[in-house]
């Protein structure tokens, strides 16, 4: 077999059975809903694998396919939140990550993620029609969501140093871009 379908093959696989682990997290969130949003950050890591170890467009295929078969879960928490944010942000971190500005790189980060909370406030007040009352301590989500974000970037740019010294090796995942 020639080389180079041999490592499409291999990229073909990887990617697959990431997407397949992935809805299988998300449904754990969906199953438990106190878990809806570990779930769509712990298949978000999973994205992670297919940016470092594949590249292109792959990380893409896998966030779309994961997320959108997500989306037949009962509960649908885990699947939105990982469409809206959790499941594309590794592929974004990635190129952010290269700038060369601290601040600049927290700026787009923050940006993002407040993009994706705005929109989640959005369809909650326009498309499902929650009273205003409801949403009256909308300043506080942004807060708190502007914390846990923080702590989440910090907490995935530990596991990305983690899976690159010690997982990888272990995995056998190698020369697949």
């Amino acid at each position: 077999m020639p080389v180079g379908i041999k490592k499409s093959t291999k990229r073909l696989t990887l990617c697959a059975v990431l997407t397949a682990l992935g809805v299988v997290v998300l449904s754990l969130g969906s199953l438990l809903e106190v878990l809806d949003l570990s779930a769509a950050a712990l298949a978000g890591m999973l994205v992670v694998i297919v940016v470092i170890e594949v590249g292109g467009p792959w990380p893409w295929l896998v966030w779309a396919a994961t997320g959108f078969i997500s989306l037949l879960l009962p509960l649908k928490t885990a699947a939105v939140f990982y469409l809206i944010f959790a499941g594309y942000y590794p592929i974004l971190k990635e190129k952010i990550e290269k700038l060369r500005s601290r601040l600049l790189r927290w700026a787009i980060k923050l940006f993002f993620m407040n993009a994706a909370l705005t929109l989640v406030i959005l369809v909650t007040r326009y498309v499902l029609t929650l009273p205003d009352a409801a949403l009256d301590w909308t300043w506080l989500l942004y807060l708190l969501g502007n914390i846990a974000f923080v702590l989440f970037d910090i907490a995935m740019t530990r596991l990305i140093t983690l899976y690159l010294l010690r997982w990888r090796r272990k995995l056998g995942i190698k020369g697949l871009k």
